[in-house]
């Protein structure tokens, strides 16, 4: 199996045409149609419940990592997220106005309605994927 280390991809580039479904509880598509966020053999999405979800807001707020997530080529610059899902389900659902984080004043913040800084942190934040192909 090959894999290439990605340090280049931001929350933003993955939110680009994130779609969720309300419905299925599932994080379907991001990276601008390239790439499938929950395949078939992945779980549910389960952070929603109000403490993992924003849990993963206030780490990249905080600058932390969210450790390494992991792609599979499934195609002609097409992706699945191999590892990941939960974590990327979680930032995309807050960028398109899914939940909101209590801010330091606790009070209820949904992403239109935080200061610009923190819009651009969450938007510009790198993340470490890499990028698995063959067996």
């Amino acid at each position: 199996m090959e894999t290439t280390l990605r340090t280049d991809i931001t929350v933003k580039d993955i939110c680009e045409g994130f779609v969720y479904n309300e419905l299925e509880g599932k994080g379907l598509f991001g990276l601008a149609g390239k790439l499938t966020i929950q395949p078939e053999y992945q779980r549910n999405y389960i952070y929603a419940d109000g403490k993992k979800d924003v849990a993963v807001i206030k780490s990249i707020l905080a600058g932390y990592p969210l450790g390494l997530i992991y792609f599979v080529k499934a195609g002609d610059d097409k992706f699945e997220v191999l590892d990941g899902q939960q974590r990327i389900t979680s930032f995309g659902r807050y960028v398109t106005n899914k939940f909101a984080v209590k801010d330091e004043n606790g009070m209820e913040q949904y992403f239109y309605g935080i200061a610009s800084d923190k819009q651009e942190r969450i938007l510009n934040a790198k993340l470490l994927i890499y990028e698995c192909e063959g067996t």
